[in-house]
C-alpha cells in the first residue's frame, strides 16, 4: 500500500513539473510576441476621421479670407507658417509621428520631409500661391538648414518662401527665440502666423508661456494674427 502511495505522489510531482515547464515556455513566448508589437499611438486616431480633415480645410479657408486685409496694410507684410501638417502632407506627417518618432520627442523637419518623400499638402500649396498673388512674403517657421529641400521644391513650383533666423534649439523642453518673427513684429510687418501650437504665441506676445496665460489676455495680445490649426499630437 505504501509503495502505491509513493508511486502516486511521484506521478503527481512529475505532472506538476511538466505543467510548470509548459507554463514557463508559454510566458516566454508571450513576452517575445509583446516586445515585437509597437504600441498604438492613440493620440493620432482622431485624425483618421472626417473631423480633422474638415477643421484643417476650414482653418485654411479662414486664414485665406484674411489675406486681402493683410495685403491692404502695405508692402512688406509677412506670413509665417509651420511646415509639419500645414505644408508637408498631413497624412504623411501623422505616419511619421506614429511610425518613426513619438510625440514630444525631438525631430528634424528635413527628416519629416524625407519620410514624406517631399509630398506636400494641396491646400497648403494653394494658400502659398494666394499669398504670392497678393505680394505677401512667406516665412517658414524653421531654420534654413532644416528646410533647404522644401525651399528648393517650392521654388520649382514658382513659390518663394524664406527661412527664419532662430536662436536656440526648437525641441520640446527648450526655449528658442524666432528673431525674424520678432523683427517683423517690431516693424509692424507681421501679418499672420499659421501654426499648430500656441507656443508660437510666446515669441509674438512676449509672454513667457502663452499656454498658461488667460485666454482673454492672449486674445488681446494676438487678436486675429495667430491662426491655430488642429494638431493630432495634442488631440
Amino acid at each position: 500500500m505504501m509503495k502505491k502511495i509513493i508511486t502516486a505522489a511521484l506521478a503527481i510531482s512529475a505532472l506538476a513539473l511538466t505543467s510548470c515547464v509548459g507554463s514557463a515556455k508559454a510566458v516566454v513566448s508571450t513576452n517575445e510576441v509583446v516586445t515585437k508589437i509597437k504600441p498604438v499611438n492613440t493620440a493620432f486616431e482622431w485624425s483618421k476621421g472626417g473631423e480633422f480633415a474638415y477643421l484643417y480645410l476650414q482653418t485654411f479657408d479662414l486664414a485665406e479670407s484674411k489675406l486681402d486685409a493683410v495685403a491692404s496694410k502695405g508692402m512688406g507684410q509677412a506670413i509665417f507658417i509651420d511646415a509639419p501638417f500645414l505644408l508637408i502632407d498631413p497624412v504623411a506627417t501623422t505616419r511619421f509621428f506614429t511610425d518613426v518618432v513619438e510625440p514630444g520627442t525631438a525631430f528634424r523637419i528635413n527628416e519629416l520631409a524625407g519620410f514624406s518623400k517631399n509630398t506636400y499638402s494641396e491646400r497648403g500649396i494653394a494658400f502659398l500661391r494666394a499669398c504670392s498673388e497678393r505680394g505677401l512674403m512667406v516665412y517658414i517657421l524653421a531654420n534654413e538648414k532644416e528646410i533647404t529641400g522644401i525651399i528648393q521644391d517650392l521654388s520649382r513650383m514658382q513659390i518663394e518662401v524664406m527661412p527664419c533666423m532662430i536662436e536656440g534649439e526648437i525641441i520640446p523642453g527648450s526655449m528658442a527665440q524666432n528673431m525674424t518673427l520678432m523683427e517683423l513684429k517690431n516693424g509692424n510687418r507681421l501679418g499672420m502666423i499659421l501654426t499648430t501650437s500656441l507656443g508660437e504665441a510666446s515669441g509674438f506676445t512676449g509672454m513667457t508661456d502663452a499656454m498658461r496665460e488667460s485666454a482673454s489676455q492672449l486674445y488681446q495680445e494676438v487678436a486675429d494674427k495667430l491662426i491655430l490649426f488642429p494638431n493630432p499630437a495634442f488631440n
